[in-house]
């Protein structure tokens, strides 16, 4: 059997770690954030228009006809963008074996790459303050409007209590479309960073909430709270910012937009027995690549709280 040149080596090495790549991608993608609380959409445009956002008509009862209605017109797009990390490994790494060392380094760049997702998503969460979505207003703005919806509101700038969860709930349930009619909104997320993590924790999973009501005197209730709502800790959200979400719908808040064509992808820089980055720095380059964007879908499905 002939032995195995040095060139063929290195594709066999670049194979391997692509597949610690992708499977630590893989398992970065179905335990972080994004899939949980975003739209993920596939496209093989690098401008995607989503010109169909808004109110789907509620049913009515069917008389002669049928009474269709057109999509409100609306010119809102999301572009791509393309992502890079790339890290450096020693050639003499490669030369005294240090497969293990440089393993690790690899996972660690797949982890990085499902990541971003996540950080990308909170961060569109903490810009929709001042960002805007498809009606032209932030995504969380207290000017919404829409046909005969009247004037509504997602935000507030309340500290996280019983009492602004409670609020922030039923304004989420209370949604009309643009005929006036509720959306049947259904919140069932709660999005803290970790400054609100136990103040989330004690809302949402105590079964008793203890009320001072005099000197020294204490009433414990029933906490009406508990298993309202899953909670959700981002750790790129450094403030105490809230965010309560209905993600049960198809269309959420916050889309994210991944190529189908382009998908996320890991490669050295050349053959390492002639690249020339080894040749004059005596280090061989391996990387990821994804093109992807984040941008708003339905307003009506998160209400949030910019708090101090």
């Amino acid at each position: 059997m002939p032995a195995i040149t040095r060139g063929e080596l290195g594709y066999l090495l670049e194979a391997g770690l692509r597949a610690d790549f992708l499977e630590a991608y893989r398992r970065g993608v179905e335990t972080g954030i994004h899939p949980q609380i975003a739209t993920v959409i596939q496209t093989e445009l690098p401008v995607q228009k989503y010109g169909w956002l808004g109110s789907v008509p509620a049913m009515r009862e069917f008389v002669d006809e049928r009474l269709p209605k057109g999509l409100r017109a609306v010119n809102y797009t999301i572009s791509d963008t393309v992502w890079e990390s790339t890290i450096a490994v020693e050639r003499r790494a490669l030369e005294d074996e240090q497969i293990g060392a440089i393993r690790l380094r690899v996972q660690d760049l797949g982890r990085e790459a499902a990541r971003h997702k996540d950080f990308l998503v909170t961060k569109a969460l903490l810009d929709g303050f001042t960002q805007p979505c498809y009606d032209g207003q932030p995504l969380f703005s207290s000017a919404h409007t829409e046909g005969d919806s009247g004037t509504q509101s997602n935000m507030t700038n309340l500290p996280l209590n019983p009492d602004n969860l409670q609020n922030a709930i039923s304004a989420m349930m209370l949604f009309r479309d643009d005929q006036g009619v509720p959306l049947g909104i259904l919140p069932d997320t709660l999005v803290v960073g970790p400054r609100l993590r136990w103040t989330a924790m004690e809302l949402l999973e105590s079964q008793v909430v203890v009320v001072k009501v005099g000197s020294g005197s204490y009433t414990p209730y029933r906490n009406i709270l508990q298993g309202a709502l899953r909670l959700v800790v981002s750790p790129y959200i450094t403030g105490n910012q809230w965010f309560v979400l209905d993600t049960s719908r198809a269309v959420r808040a916050v889309i994210l937009q991944e190529r189908s064509d382009v998908p996320v992808e890991f490669s050295a820089l050349e053959d390492p027995s002639v690249s020339e980055s080894v040749f004059l720095r005596d280090v061989v380059y391996y990387g990821a690549r994804a093109r992807y964007g984040v941008g708003y879908g339905l307003w009506q499905t998160a209400y949030g709280s910019n708090a101090s």
